[in-house]
């Protein structure tokens, strides 16, 4: 399609599409904001989107698509992940250097929507027809939806292996404890800083004649009102200081740190990607879960894509309901215009000109499909998850609320990404000749 002729019509589609992301995030503001679902609510939902609807999706959607000769074509998509995480990153750390800002600002800056935002924006650029003008000449156009969704959720492993590993450590750089520490950490956050407890577990556990989380107060020591003199019960609520030493056994000692650093890794979306590995390298198992003749076709595949839909639409209407429900929204003027510089300018300037630099050139797949996804990867606003990151460190929630609100606002930019992405996939052939 020619440039004059296309520009337009990819603009506005692309545009009806990030409106149709929009709208679903609206939807679940709305719902949040009218009280219908608490936080305790949106974390089991989003929690259940994560490890039964993601990873039923991920062996849904990449199964079929990883087989040995179509690996040996799709490498560009996780190494470019890899790369394009890394490389935003560092410019989150190179704003925390240059701007003294928050350290939350490198998680923002390296961690984009990888998942459901895409996967959303794809669904509505396939209803719009301007998928179709990615379909390879050989390939089969009905499928092209399809193959963009193993893509993406490829691609969602790796980053997601990559967030878990660096966020919790890169945020507790910050302020330490929220205002709503107490509120958070429950009975052991009541103990006061001065006081010890001086329960003790050592050599043993417990005995049955001493419980260990209680001091031995003289009973002369409570008022006739029943309550210590001191005021202080607080101390058999800490924690337990003196805990058992528990290893494994002498002959698989040497396997625990290794298993347990791997374990570390484990994640459901993983595991569903190892699952899907093994059943689409594997030719009978291949032909036995994906073949749409076969019995378990029709019955154990059929299902795992049922719940598998479930993920895309739950979970951005999630997002709207995390973004209406976060406390304490106060957006911070500097690092939320950093974040959004690298998430929506810089990382899309990056993979434009990688994209426009390489592809066509043999290095990699001749595929329109695998190029715009290229550029479709590192862009548009930080994953939710960086939410949820921030309140297992206990850091000040309020500033990263107000971005994510504020960055969630400006999705529709992704349709200026999604029309220059399509203007240089297409461009390519005349560029090269």
């Amino acid at each position: 399609m020619s440039t004059e002729s296309s520009l337009l019509p990819a603009f506005l589609g692309a545009l009806e599409g990030s409106i149709s992301v929009l709208l679903t995030l609206f939807a679940g503001f709305c719902i949040g904001r009218m009280g219908l679902l608490d936080h305790a609510s949106v974390r089991r939902i989003s929690k259940v989107c994560s490890s039964v609807f993601l990873p039923c999706l991920i062996i849904e959607q990449m199964g079929p698509e990883l087989t040995i000769s179509n690996i040996s074509k799709i490498w560009i998509v996780p190494v470019w992940g890899v790369v394009s995480t890394i490389l935003s990153h560092l410019l989150g750390w190179l704003g925390q250097v240059v701007f003294k800002t928050p350290h939350w600002v490198i998680v923002a800056a390296g961690r984009p929507n990888s998942s459901a935002l895409p996967l959303l924006l794809l669904q509505s650029l396939e209803s719009t027809g301007i998928l179709n003008h990615l379909a390879s000449s050989d390939a089969d156009s009905s499928k092209l939806l399809s193959r963009a969704k193993s893509y993406i959720l490829l691609n969602v492993v790796i980053q997601q292996s990559i967030t878990f590993q660096l966020a919790p450590s890169i945020l507790h750089l910050d302020d330490g404890p929220s205002a709503h520490a107490d509120e958070e950490l429950g009975p052991a956050s009541l103990a006061p800083a001065s006081r010890k407890p001086t329960g003790s577990l050592n050599p043993i556990v417990q005995d049955r004649e001493r419980v260990g989380l209680l001091d031995d107060y003289d009973v002369h020591a409570y008022g006739a009102n029943g309550q210590r003199e001191d005021g202080n019960f607080s101390a058999a609520l800490s924690a337990i200081q003196d805990q058992p030493d528990v290893h494994w056994p002498k002959r698989v000692h040497f396997a625990e740190k290794p298993v347990k650093a791997v374990m570390n890794w484990i994640s459901p979306p993983l595991t569903a990607a190892i699952i899907a590995l093994v059943l689409g390298m594997i030719p009978p198992l291949h032909d036995a879960f994906f073949n749409k003749d076969t019995a378990l076709y029709s019955s154990v595949t059929q299902s795992i894509e049922n719940i598998g839909e479930l993920y895309v639409a739950t979970q951005m209407f999630i997002v709207g309901t995390q973004i209406a429900i976060l406390p304490g929204v106060k957006p911070q003027f500097g690092p939320t215009a950093y974040s959004m510089l690298v998430r929506f300018l810089l990382m899309p300037g990056v993979s434009l000109l990688f994209v426009w630099a390489t592809a066509g050139r043999g290095w990699y797949v001749d595929d329109k499909l695998v190029w715009f996804l290229l550029v479709l990867i590192p862009s548009g606003p930080s994953a939710m998850l960086l939410a949820s990151v921030a309140e297992l460190a206990n850091v000040d929630q309020g500033p990263i609320a107000g971005y994510l609100t504020v960055s969630y606002m400006f999705s529709p930019l992704m349709a200026v990404v999604c029309t220059l992405g399509l203007l240089v996939v297409n461009n390519v052939p005349q560029r090269l000749s």
